[in-house]
């Protein structure tokens, strides 16, 4: 009899036009000063200015701030808390991609946390209150809005870690596909890629359960088969499909764990500032080859969600044709990233792999062994890719 845990405090809200239902949140939580974390990208976007005006006329007052950095470093949370700092605020409302909502996570968390933000990197390290916090995506794919996790740049030892515990999961979500038409293409294709990540990994991490994998074979079904049509010519519906299946992906993801393309996404992102997603994406057939490769072959059951799918072959054959659908996908968006290119040579593998080798807890989670000659094999296929780009 399979044993296993299964939740998800965070209150979600999904589809067109949720997102006007914050004003009536903020009047009955009965939260009279709100805090606003907003990606600066945002400041002038019709929609946000919609929702940053109804906030306002919903409680007493509000603190707007922005996240002006795609990646932010523990240095920029403390530049930046302190236009939250003795604001007497009673909750965090943070609006824009993955990147915008960690960062409105810091910023609730570092309101009664007063120590430099570096002291609380790891996890369940907050020893004040947390502010409630209110997750409002603009991309679809980083799983934030739902997670107990968030994610900064250590510039120093030049390593991505977190301020995670939950503390810091949204207290509320709302999911509106109308605040993706406005996202750009690449940042829309990178964070769908990540959620094929969070999908792909959950499914067959070592800790998954049936309910993680109900979710993460979902979520994949419905990104893979809408990404082409997000990626050339996004329309409501491929924005819907999208938003909804990263949502399932990345409730699997926090209920079984990821794997080693999410582990080799972090150094090729923090050293070589290639996009989470597509550090992630640039990985993952790979790693979905290898382990095919080596008897892993519960891919099959990802493959079969997958549009044209060919149900009649074996267990492993259709596992062997998962990465190859997937090594399709990505190299159809341009998001294979050449080694040689970005520098990734050298000395500076050896260095990606110390730096990959550091995140074991994802790399044992593989279904197969993933180790130092595994990542380095990794980086050496990618080379062979056509067409990879800096």
């Amino acid at each position: 009899m399979t044993t296993f845990s299964f939740a998800v405090p965070t209150r979600v809200a999904f589809g067109a036009g949720v997102r006007r239902q914050i004003p009536e949140v903020v009047r009955a939580q009965g939260w009279r000063r709100v805090g606003l974390a907003i990606d600066h990208n945002l400041a002038d976007v019709a929609v946000v200015q919609e929702l940053i005006a109804a906030t306002t006329a919903a409680c007493d007052g509000v603190v707007t701030g922005y996240c002006r950095v795609a990646e932010p470093t523990y240095d920029a949370l403390d530049a930046a808390r302190g236009e939250y700092v003795d604001q007497q605020l009673d909750a965090l409302i943070a609006v824009g991609g993955g990147s915008a909502l960690d960062f409105g996570k810091a910023m609730a968390a570092l309101v009664h946390n007063p120590e430099p933000a570096l002291a609380y990197r790891g996890f369940e390290k907050l020893t004040g209150p947390v502010l409630p916090i209110v997750a409002v995506p603009t991309t679809a794919g980083t799983g934030s809005e739902v997670t107990p996790n968030a994610s900064f740049v250590d510039a120093r030892e030049q390593r991505k870690m977190g301020i995670n515990g939950e503390a810091v999961r949204p207290r509320f979500a709302f999911l509106d596909p109308d605040l993706t038409a406005s996202c750009p293409r690449a940042a829309a294709i990178s964070a769908a890629v990540d959620s094929l990540v969070h999908a792909t990994e959950a499914y067959v991490a070592k800790k998954s359960n049936p309910m993680a994998r109900l979710f993460a074979r979902e979520g994949f079904g419905r990104v893979f088969n809408a990404l082409p049509a997000l990626a050339s010519a996004p329309d409501a519906a491929s924005r819907e499909q999208v938003m909804f299946g990263a949502f399932l992906a990345g409730v699997a993801l926090m209920h079984s764990g990821t794997g080693p393309a999410a582990a080799m996404s972090y150094p090729l992102g923090v050293r070589y500032k290639v996009p989470h997603g597509y550090a992630g994406g640039t990985f993952l057939p790979f790693v979905v080859a290898h382990n095919a490769a080596q008897g892993a072959d519960d891919y099959a059951d990802l493959y079969d969600v997958i549009q044209g799918a060919d149900p009649s072959a074996s267990r492993q054959a259709r596992a062997a044709a998962f990465a190859d659908r997937l090594h399709g996908l990505m190299r159809d968006l341009d998001v294979f990233r050449d080694p040689a290119a970005l520098g990734l040579t050298g000395p500076a593998v050896d260095r990606f792999v110390a730096d990959t080798l550091e995140l074991s807890g994802a790399l044992e989670q593989n279904p197969v062994p993933f180790g130092a000659a595994e990542i380095k094999t990794t980086i050496d296929r990618l080379s062979t890719v056509r067409g990879a780009r800096a």
